[in-house]
């Protein structure tokens, strides 16, 4: 049985609104502990409208109070929005409030495609491109590593300082990202979405094979990240699945929206400028069915890949529907048995 996580993006939809969204993040949470999966990460996006979590440093902290065994963190941290040092000063921080239950997932971009946001987000100007010297100094400062001696974050010290920072997890989408984090001794999590799963199997395996540990007792923990929803039947998962890849297509044609209901979804027809975009991207990675299918291609994937670890995202339009997607995914992942009748 593999271990089972989630990624939570707090999808936005129509009825749900963004604040309410937050509250069905909690809830969802709950259930995953509840139901024995591993983590429960948060992401950070802005100006995205069908995604409402653009501060996981707060949500981590009311997710873990709310929560018993789960791992809780960052799904991730955008590196160039953030000082290295503040972030080291938070999730040490949230360390020493739930100590062994946090991670920090560090991702190299800003969490938009909108430029003005992006350019108003960027903490450096250069920021996306200093990524591996920022990172070097959060880990540096965080007491992960050393640092140069002409380093401005040599002399600096994270508080609480007598706090070990969480494990650290680099997020990416391609091998440089799964070398780079082998080199620093890190965890990885790969994004398997809208590439030819192939690729996760190269990545991953790279990771391994060039994994330094940076301390004692560091091992490589691999992670794939994928898009699933999991159906009452296989036709009934596609269903819950057109309103996210629907929103997609509007996003990448200039008229992003929340999240629709199912059937108007499926009865909306695609332009002709969505039909091209939707002709660009490749849906092998998602995971898509009943329990029976999903437990299946989970089998599938991880055997291709070597993944430790699968984590979900699942942007799905009704709240009720995506916690019973999760509890579907657990039967099919083998975290909870098969209801019975």
């Amino acid at each position: 049985m593999v271990a089972l996580s989630i990624v939570d993006q707090g999808p936005v939809s129509e009825e749900t609104g963004p604040a309410r969204s937050l509250g069905h993040s909690i809830a969802l949470a709950q259930l995953a502990d509840e139901l024995g999966y591993t983590r429960f990460w948060v992401a950070e996006h802005h100006g995205v409208r069908n995604m409402t979590i653009s501060a996981p440093e707060i949500l981590i902290g009311h997710i873990a109070d709310r929560t018993r065994l789960l791992r809780v963190g960052s799904g991730g941290v955008m590196l160039p929005n953030h000082s290295p040092l503040h972030v080291a000063e938070q999730f040490r921080t949230l360390e020493a409030l739930y100590p062994g239950r946090i991670d920090l997932g560090v991702g190299r971009s800003t969490g938009t495609g909108d430029d003005p946001t992006r350019d108003a987000l960027l903490r450096t100007p250069d920021g996306l491109d200093r990524f591996d010297e920022h990172l070097r100094q959060l880990l540096g400062v965080g007491g992960r590593g050393d640092l140069a001696a002409d380093d401005p974050y040599r002399a600096l010290i994270a508080s609480p300082a007598a706090v070990p920072l969480p494990p650290v997890f680099l997020l990416g989408a391609s091998v440089r990202s799964a070398e780079f984090a082998a080199r620093a001794g890190l965890g990885f999590g790969f994004l398997g979405v809208y590439q030819d799963p192939a690729v996760a199997g190269h990545a991953l395996r790279r990771y391994r094979e060039s994994f330094v540990p940076a301390t004692e007792g560091d091992r490589p923990l691999a992670i794939l990240a994928a898009r699933v929803w999991v159906g009452e039947d296989d036709e009934h998962a596609a269903a819950l699945a057109a309103p996210e890849r629907l929103a997609v297509l509007d996003y990448l044609t200039g008229s992003p929206r929340p999240l629709e209901a199912v059937e108007r979804a499926l009865a909306r027809r695609l332009t002709d400028a969505q039909l091209a975009a939707r002709d660009t991207l490749d849906f092998r990675g998602d995971v898509v069915g009943g329990v029976d299918r999903v437990a299946g291609r989970l089998a599938e994937l991880v055997e291709a890949s070597g993944a430790d670890e699968v984590m979900a995202i699942s942007n799905i339009h009704d709240p009720e529907d995506r916690r019973n997607s999760f509890r579907r995914l657990a039967v099919a992942a083998g975290l909870r048995p098969a209801p019975v009748g």
